[in-house]
């Protein structure tokens, strides 16, 4: 093993033992949120969490999220596949000292009025196993696992069960990823995130900018009291991904956001000791 990489993870080990709730916020690459023409979310982006909304009536976080339906229909979904990539385009950031050690929880959130419980029901992993760079981080006690896809590039499969299945008539869902990693010499970024039917089709996705692929139903819709006014011509369409259409509600709503994540999850996965010194596969 490089004794860079075994540096780094004693370093990492060190630091989270220490000061488990001390952690720097440097895990995933942020991006621009994404937003509707009102300036509420469809994307929410941060160093420690990365997450769309999927779908939004208004009855939930209204003040900060906009009302959207992207048409998807949920009891169809199967899972979801979101890929990273060990970052190589920050300067503060270097491949050489990738050491496995990545890991936090994704959480497919739906909310019904008075459902709770499919309000992040977090799905952990931890690790990589990665023999061209001699990694073996996995952590076999967590739910779900990194699989190597190219050069520094690795696949999550998330099921979607009976714990994190849409329930009926959700008003609010949320895909989000959590970074629970802490300190660490490296940053990843999401490349993309999917999710797919029983057959493998996309069904909706999100590209590293958190740009969706599908455009909001109803996105180009006149306005009720203006149903005789001749219908826009082709170009006027909004285009796959165009969300500045989507509308907003004034109704209150119970706290729903990334914070949750972090109530519920937390740092489990630090205060377990799940930073595992990268060692050489045999």
């Amino acid at each position: 093993m490089k004794f860079r990489k075994l540096f780094a993870g004693i370093a990492a080990a060190a630091v989270a033992a220490s000061a488990v709730a001390a952690t720097a916020g440097a895990e995933l690459i942020e991006v621009e949120d994404v937003k509707d023409e009102n300036g509420l979310l469809l994307f929410d982006s941060s160093p420690t969490s990365w997450m769309p909304v999927a779908y939004s009536n208004g009855e939930r976080d209204a003040s900060q999220k906009a009302v959207i339906d992207y048409g998807v229909d949920w009891s169809k979904a199967q899972r979801v596949e979101v890929v990273f990539v060990v970052d190589d385009q920050n300067p503060e950031y270097s491949r050489d000292d990738w050491d496995g050690n990545f890991g936090g929880g994704i959480v497919l959130s739906s909310q019904a009025d008075g459902n709770t419980t499919h309000n992040w029901n977090a799905k952990q992993f931890w690790g990589v196993i990665d023999e061209d760079l001699e990694l073996e981080t996995i952590d076999e006690n967590k739910d779900l696992r990194l699989a190597k896809e190219g050069d520094y590039t690795y696949r999550l499969t998330m099921p979607i069960d009976e714990d994190n299945f849409v329930v009926d008539n959700a008003q609010l869902v949320q895909i989000c990823i959590q970074d629970w990693s802490g300190v660490t010499f490296w940053a990843m970024k999401v490349k993309s995130m999917e999710v797919k039917d029983e057959s493998g089709n996309i069904m909706i996705s999100w590209d590293e900018n958190g740009k969706c692929n599908l455009a909001p139903v109803g996105a180009t819709a006149a306005p009720a009291e203006e149903a005789t006014v001749t219908a826009a011509p082709a170009s006027d369409v909004a285009a796959a991904g165009d969300t500045a259409a989507a509308t907003t509600s004034s109704k209150g709503s119970p706290d729903t956001g990334v914070a949750d994540v972090a109530a519920v999850a937390g740092l489990a996965v630090l205060a377990g000791g799940a930073l595992v010194i990268a060692k050489k596969r045999k």
